[in-house]
């Protein structure tokens, strides 16, 4: 249906407060400013730069204070109104303001004890307020959660009023029902519904899908010659995808192991569950092709280098690659939807998604770094993951640590290319990655002046927000005060 596939329901403007939260990866991070400049930019390059029409319409989700999963179809995140301006709602408003999105989603959760999809705010702050004259809808079954969960109505018909009439005008659930059985039992007018649905209608208009046939839409070409080579195959979308990819890669620790010089090895070992594997988001669209990690140092070495490549250590094999090579590059992570498919579960305590925040901050494979390391003092730590790790012993003893987030088609490249020195890294961590977790408030406190974030955080840190290491070498001359 077009009309469905021209609303792109991202970026997720919520704020990654806490790495517990199993969303982490969907998110821009921690601070309020930075996600609100990443939300305006993603805006803008979904719906183009056009005067009149939109390439297609960005839906910002989850409008509130959305970052844990359990409980999320119930509980409620409770803390003031300066926090909500300055800190929750922040990218919210700026992507709307100054990102031009006129869309969101409305969050399963609560504030201050009065669920978002039927909270005054939508239409007091977000429509009066801030201007957004477009579409406000429920998260999926948040009408059945408004009733079953949250308790807030004793029927069907009165939660499906709440809804349209706080001017939420697209439901992601049944409710023709029970519109129509609030619409006769008085509990909604007409006018409640013209004035929840404008915005749809708004959006529509901006996407061309009530235009004629003459319509002057000049997205409308896109996709429709299939001997055109595909937007994101071009030879100027894959050298951009491995230019993002490359800057992004974020050098933790680096004790003159790195770069590499591709013309002195002649053996390497590429190590690790994430070797030789791209694993996507939970929300990730299909890569148009895939460039792993092994492939991209393959790319990268001379002809003649030898590339020894263990997934693990069954048999030890691991350890004998490592143990061969001049040097060892292990890749380890997480898995960003799990080992197994059971909803609100996931088998390995680190490992979060949708319905499922963290239990534990450790990395699992730690101990095959351990073995790699003991083979080989020339190793390489390349975290694969979608959140901080407590990776304590790793940064005391090996001698260098990357970080890089699952999913670009590029990543093998992009991250060769920092390996081996092309490109200087300048990737920049989004959170800040504790010690321990019991450094963390617990996960339902919103009030991130209790010790969260960069902000309000005490004690000390394994990597500090903000953090990044570089190959360049500074030093500061003639300084006056």
């Amino acid at each position: 249906n077009k009309r469905h596939a021209l609303v792109m329901r991202a970026p997720n403007a919520d704020l990654a407060r806490d790495p517990r939260w199993g969303r982490t990866e969907e998110s821009f991070g921690e601070d309020a400013f930075l996600t609100a400049q990443l939300t305006i930019a993603s805006v803008r390059g979904l719906q183009g730069n056009h005067p009149r029409y939109w390439k297609t319409a960005s839906l910002m989700k989850h409008f509130l204070a959305n970052s844990n999963e359990d409980g999320r179809d119930s509980t409620s995140s409770d803390f003031d109104t300066r926090l909500f301006h300055e800190y929750y709602a922040y990218p919210f408003y700026k992507g709307i303001t100054e990102g031009g999105s006129r869309a969101f989603m409305a969050a399963y959760n609560s504030w201050n004890g009065i669920p978002m999809s039927i909270h005054p705010c939508l239409e007091e702050i977000t429509r009066k307020q801030w201007g957004n004259n477009g579409i406000i809808c429920t998260d999926g079954g948040a009408l059945k959660l408004l009733i079953e969960a949250h308790k807030s109505f004793p029927s069907f018909a009165e939660g499906a009023a709440a809804v349209v009439k706080a001017t939420t005008g697209q439901f992601l659930d049944a409710y023709v029902p029970y519109v129509k059985e609030a619409l006769e039992k008085g509990l909604l007018t007409e006018v409640d519904i013209d004035k929840a649905i404008r915005g749809n209608i708004f959006v529509a208009l901006k996407l061309g899908l009530l235009d004629g046939d003459n319509s002057r839409n000049p997205y409308l070409s896109i996709g429709k010659n299939s001997t055109e080579t595909p937007p994101f195959m071009t030879a100027e979308a894959r050298r951009l995808a491995r230019e993002v990819t490359a800057k992004s890669v974020v050098l933790l620790k680096n004790k003159k192991l790195l770069p590499l010089d591709a013309g002195k090895l002649r053996k390497i070992a590429v190590i690790g569950p994430y070797s030789d594997k791209i694993v996507q988001d939970w929300y990730s669209g299909t890569p148009p092709y895939e460039t792993t990690i092994l492939s991209g140092i393959r790319n990268a070495v001379k002809e003649g280098t030898e590339i020894i490549h263990a997934e693990d250590n069954r048999m030890g094999q691991a350890e004998k690659a490592a143990a061969a090579a001049d040097v060892a590059i292990v890749c380890v992570g997480n898995h960003p939807y799990g080992t197994r498919a059971d909803w609100k579960f996931s088998p390995v305590p680190s490992d979060g998604r949708e319905a499922v925040d963290r239990k534990s901050l450790m990395l699992p494979d730690e101990d095959l770094v351990k073995l790699v390391l003991k083979a080989n003092p020339n190793t390489i730590l390349v975290l694969v993951s979608s959140f901080p790790y407590t990776i304590n012993w790793s940064q005391e003893h090996v001698p260098a640590i990357v970080h890089i987030t699952h999913c670009s088609q590029e990543q093998g490249n992009g991250l060769a290319d920092v390996l081996f020195g092309k490109v200087n890294p300048a990737g920049r961590t989004v959170q800040t990655w504790v010690k321990d977790i019991t450094d963390l408030p617990d996960i339902m406190d919103y009030d991130i002046r209790n010790g969260r974030t960069y902000m309000y955080h005490q004690g000390p840190v394994l990597y500090p927000f903000g953090y990044g290491l570089s190959y360049s070498d500074f030093a500061y001359e003639k300084i006056e005060s």
